[in-house]
């Protein structure tokens, strides 16, 4: 008994002495706990085409909410960044700007913030090519810039307190030539609980950031993208009469029906009855849109308003893993 006990205190102290060492000679090593790592992506060089996406990424960097695994997602999330190659990212559901830094970590030559004004655990940001794109100037639009009308319940119709993030940059082409730029990100009041306020909320706050980018930024080149959380055919949102659903009227109706001034790019993918929400594929309705200003209507490159679906064949289980929205996108020919 002596023998054996003697016999595990010595072969105690020679495994201890070969780690001690960092020996590994006749040795199998399990590297199954080792972390795994999100390798730097390729920078993005400048082609004259400004490329830009809106994306819902469902609660990223949330515990407890959306998808479980946030490394597995995060990877998710810059795999499918890395092979759009755009140059602007508007994204909503951005739990902070520390979580929002694992994913710019490893996009090479982008940087990112959030709308740090927000309190609650979803905030808009975006993700830029600074090969392309110099930052000028960046913030909250507040109820002080709104017209009177709208500014006694400005952050009530946003939803949660996430009233608009501005984004104002410059673009440079290949040649060095700029034009500067006012971009919008926006996460709309879901259509959840009371139907129709919620729907009355999304009209108010609509109108009131239409009149806002008329008196404010006439002649801005305007790209106004994000979760509008309706869409811009006719509402999502519908009232019983007579035993039947009545769909209301878009609540960006001042948007659609003013074609002077602004054109919602993505509008005839909702015509054609196309979604980027994958939980509501079957019923037709894009809720993630982006509009532009009459001053890019001449560097839109016609039908490259798209939904991105691609990863829906390269990530397994990609709304559980991923998001429940896919990417949505527009370009601009920047270099005519």
């Amino acid at each position: 008994m002596k023998r054996f006990i003697f016999g595990i205190v010595i072969l105690g102290i020679a495994l201890s002495l070969f780690k001690a060492c960092g020996g590994t000679s006749g040795f199998e090593v399990d590297d199954e706990d080792e972390p795994e790592e999100i390798l730097p992506t390729e920078p993005v060089a400048p082609d004259g085409i400004l490329e830009t996406v809106t994306w819902n990424t469902e609660w990223y960097g949330n515990e407890g909410n959306g998808p479980d695994d946030e490394f597995q997602q995060t990877k998710n999330i810059v795999r499918v960044l890395d092979s759009l190659d755009a140059d602007l990212y508007a994204m909503q559901e951005i739990f902070s700007q520390e979580a929002f830094n694992e994913i710019v970590e490893p996009m090479t030559g982008y940087k990112g913030f959030t709308a740090d004004f927000i309190n609650k655990g979803q905030k808009m940001a975006f993700l830029y090519n600074t090969n392309t794109i110099d930052s000028l100037e960046a913030g909250e639009i507040s109820l002080a810039e709104v017209r009177e009308t709208y500014r006694d319940e400005w952050e009530y119709y946003w939803a949660n307190g996430r009233p608009p993030l501005f984004f104002r940059f410059d673009y440079h082409t290949p040649n060095s030539e700029q034009t500067e730029f006012f971009a919008v990100v926006i996460h709309a009041k879901a259509n959840y609980g009371d139907y129709q306020e919620s729907y009355k909320r999304r009209q108010m706050a609509a109108e009131g950031l239409y009149y806002y980018l008329l008196d404010e930024h006439p002649n801005a080149n305007i790209i106004l993208m994000g979760d509008y959380n309706d869409d811009v055919d006719e509402s999502i949102y519908y009232e019983e009469q007579n035993g039947e659903e009545v769909y209301q009227e878009t609540p960006y109706d001042e948007f659609t029906e003013d074609t002077q001034h602004f054109r919602i790019v993505t509008k005839v993918l909702s015509e054609n009855k196309h979604t980027a929400s994958i939980n509501y594929m079957d019923k037709g309705d894009l809720i993630d849109h982006i509009t532009m200003s009459d001053e890019l209507f001449n560097l839109y490159i016609d039908d490259s308003a798209t939904i991105y679906e691609a990863p829906l064949d390269y990530i397994p289980d990609f709304e559980s893993s991923t998001s429940d929205h896919l990417p949505v996108w527009a370009k601009f020919d920047m270099a005519q």
